[in-house]
């Protein structure tokens, strides 16, 4: 099938952490992938609409996460009372900010890996001429309430479970949400080796190789989680991740300096696919992006400490999907562990899971389904 002459315009933001804006890139790669001559921008909304905003936003997310997660997780538990209260102010106040950007670009399709700008991006649609199909690509396994919109044409979710929520919670119709996956890089796509990955790493085929990561952005509990697996009695081979949070690196050489265990120290990496095939199991943070990495490598997780709100809702997926354990402390941590390695078969069964949850193809599917409804709608018609 050709792709039909259209321009998308892919839109997210950063005030979250990369995931979002990583998922929009990923879209794009998709898309490209399969239809080369596809007519595409990326963009974040969030600095056209108000650089400060972007800014003091960004500032407050991650202040609340690190220092006050418990609170986070009361306003992200309470999205129906903050949309109710500012859902429309928010909406207006974001379409006055992009109407002249959207008029300058008139795309034919919006699609938006983030909730912010799609109040505003609704009443443009509604508004302006000529109008556009409006998209929303989730990042997680759950959803809220500043996600829904009657003028969203069509949903890419992450799971059949959250399809379903959506349905019967909000009352959408089923022909508008698609099942893809989370848009994850195409590359995860393609199948590896895992043994080539561990003779180039250097990591021997018997150890028993634990990735600990805590995403881009680097936030996790790095020394209690070294700290109990180097009081696990087996053979590890221990793979820390930092990301972009180098201000980690001298307590993580501190905790690794006492550990009788093998143990590599990166910093961000470009090739977490192939650590990813490498490893046996992965701790650290259930980010949409993350988990759905996981799965695509067909590796166990063992979520510890998620901050409440999504990631708490991206844990009881993943606990209810049975590919995942989870730890609140260092010493639930350790006995969990300890019981894993002495059940292979349990890691066994959650690669199994993981193999009929994985959704490589996500960021190619979002396009393909595009083009494919693109091609079986009606012309779009001016307001």
């Amino acid at each position: 099938m050709g792709c039909p002459v259209m321009k998308i315009l892919i839109l997210s933001e950063s005030i979250a952490g990369s995931g979002h804006e990583v998922a929009a890139q990923n879209i794009a790669k998709g898309i490209r992938r399969i239809f080369p001559e596809a007519d595409m921008k990326v963009e974040s909304a969030l600095p056209k609409v108000s650089p400060l905003l972007e800014k003091w936003s960004s500032k407050a997310y991650m202040k609340a996460i690190r220092y006050a997660p418990f609170l986070w997780g009361w306003a992200y538990q309470r999205d129906k009372e903050w949309s109710h209260i500012g859902k429309q102010l928010l909406g207006n106040f974001v379409a006055q900010r992009l109407e002249s950007y959207l008029m300058d670009e008139k795309p034919d399709i919006v699609l938006c890996t983030h909730a912010f700008c799609l109040g505003g991006l609704a009443e443009l649609k509604k508004k302006l001429t000529p109008t556009f199909r409006l998209g929303a690509s989730l990042t997680d396994y759950c959803i809220n309430h500043f996600w829904i919109f009657d003028e969203i044409d069509y949903y890419f979710v992450g799971s059949e479970s959250l399809k379903q929520k959506m349905i019967e919670q909000y009352n959408l119709p089923s022909t508008r949400i698609h099942v893809t996956g989370i848009a994850i890089d195409p590359d995860f796509s393609v199948s590896k080796d895992r043994i080539s990955f561990r003779n180039r790493f250097g990591i021997p085929l018997d150890s028993f190789l634990v990735l600990v990561s805590g995403g881009g952005l680097g936030i996790a509990p790095y020394k209690e989680i070294i700290e109990a697996l180097g009081n696990v009695i087996g053979s590890l081979f221990i793979v820390v991740i930092l990301g972009r949070n180098s201000d980690q690196r001298q307590r993580v050489d501190e905790a690794t300096s006492t550990v009788t265990h093998p143990v590599i120290v990166l910093d961000f990496v470009k090739n977490m696919s192939d650590w990813m095939m490498a490893a046996d199991l992965m701790i650290g943070k259930p980010g949409g992006l993350t988990v759905s990495e996981a799965l695509a490598c067909e590796l166990p997780l063992f979520i510890y400490k998620p901050i409440p709100g999504q990631e708490e809702r991206n844990s009881r997926f993943l606990m209810d999907s049975e590919v995942a354990l989870r730890a609140n402390n260092p010493i639930e941590l350790r006995a969990k562990l300890e019981s894993l390695l002495s059940k292979p078969q349990d890691v066994e069964r959650m690669k199994e899971r993981s193999r009929e949850l994985k959704r490589p193809n996500a960021a190619m599917d979002v396009g393909q389904i595009v083009f494919e409804l693109e091609s079986s709608l009606p012309p779009l018609t001016n307001n």
